[in-house]
């Protein structure tokens, strides 16, 4: 990130170089540009440090929703595991008609197949929002595309109106155009993220349930735990 700023400071946009940088925008020639006209160049790179870190940490926060994935997965499995070992104790208590036992094994099957609702409900979840959060992760590198479009055309501007020669080599339809095709690209994210966030609020809710469920089961004498 602190190469990145570095670039950006030096009149460089592409994070990997200079290759990206439009004809005329050259590092010499921006530094030709009077200090009282850059004041959009500077407030344009203020927002493109800002969206670098967005992407930083939009980075971190897919990190940790994969890692509630990474929790939930090994619930389910435990919850499977009880609820497997309860209905075989019922049909055990079955076969011996042992009735005492049958209504023990009765009360088990019923709070572990909560458990495993609950669990299972906690998965999808979890899944849920790491899509939500790769989804946000996608806006902000879009963001992050658009912010370093929006420096090229603020340093064109400039050096347009600057009156420096190499301003007249410089594209600023093409550059504009640049920065539309970025908006667009923001804003498709953004649609994908309005559809993706409903999906986890619902899953989120469900979860919510079906845990609220469970504890009540256990909490009034389910299986001794």
């Amino acid at each position: 990130m602190l190469l990145t700023r570095w670039l950006v400071a030096s009149g460089c946009l592409s994070i990997v170089g200079c290759s990206t940088t439009p004809k005329g925008l050259e590092p010499e020639a921006i530094a030709r540009i009077p200090p009282e006209q850059m004041a959009a160049v500077n407030q344009a790179r203020a927002d493109l440090t800002k969206a670098e870190d967005e992407v930083g940490r939009r980075n971190v926060a897919v990190q940790s929703a994969n890692n509630d994935v990474e929790v939930a997965r090994p619930e389910v499995k435990v919850a499977q595991s009880e609820l497997d070992r309860a209905k075989a104790l019922l049909n055990k208590a079955t076969f011996d008609r042992n009735s005492q036992a049958g209504q023990q094994a009765q009360r088990d099957v019923a709070l572990y197949q909560a458990q495993l609702d609950a669990a299972q409900a906690h998965l999808k979840a979890s899944n849920a929002a790491v899509e939500l959060a790769n989804a946000q992760q996608k806006e902000a590198e879009a963001q992050h595309e658009l912010a370093k479009a929006k420096v090229q055309f603020a340093e064109a501007s400039a050096l347009q109106n600057s009156g420096d020669p190499a301003g007249k080599n410089v594209n600023i339809d093409s550059i504009r155009s640049h920065v539309d095709d970025r908006l667009k690209d923001v804003e498709k994210t953004q649609t994908d993220i309005a559809r993706l966030q409903s999906e986890a609020e619902r899953e989120r809710m469900a979860w919510q349930i079906a845990d609220q469920h469970y504890k009540q089961m256990r909490g009034v004498g389910g299986a001794n735990r």
